[in-house]
C-alpha cells in the first residue's frame, strides 16, 4: 500500500467518527427521553401542593411564561430560571410541568434540566 492510499484511508476513518460524533449529538437516544420520562413518573407519587404538611420533594419545576421555572418546594419561591422554552419539549412534559414536577434531590432535578438544555 502506497503512503497516499494510507493517508486517504486515515482521513475517511476520522470523517466518519466525526460525522457519527455530530449525528449523536443531533438525534440523541430515543431511550434517553424514556428513561428521563420515568423518573419524572415515579418522582410524581405525591402530586405537587396535595400535601398539608411538609412535600416530600424539595424542588417543583413549573412552566411559567412558556420557559420551566424550578421553585422550591413552597411552590412560590424561585430557585432557579432555567431559560428552557415549553415549546421545545415533548407535550407529555408540558402538560406535567403545569402543575409542577416535583424532584426529591438536586442531583435528579438537574439529569432532568440537562436532559432537555440546549
Amino acid at each position: 500500500m502506497n503512503q497516499k492510499t494510507g493517508i486517504c484511508i486515515i482521513l475517511l476513518l476520522a470523517a466518519i467518527l466525526i460525522f457519527g460524533i455530530c449525528c449523536q449529538k443531533i438525534y440523541p437516544a430515543p431511550e434517553e427521553t424514556q428513561i428521563v420520562e420515568s423518573e419524572i413518573e415515579s418522582e410524581q407519587s405525591i402530586p405537587a401542593g396535595s400535601a398539608k404538611s411538609q412535600p416530600a420533594y424539595r424542588y417543583l419545576v413549573k412552566e411559567e411564561d412558556g420557559s420551566l421555572v424550578v421553585f422550591q418546594a413552597d411552590g412560590k419561591t424561585v430557585y432557579m430560571e432555567t431559560g428552557i422554552r415549553t415549546e421545545n419539549l415533548s407535550e407529555e412534559i408540558r402538560k406535567q410541568a403545569k402543575p409542577g414536577i416535583p424532584f426529591t434531590s438536586e442531583k435528579r432535578l438537574f439529569d432532568f434540566l440537562e436532559s432537555y438544555s440546549s
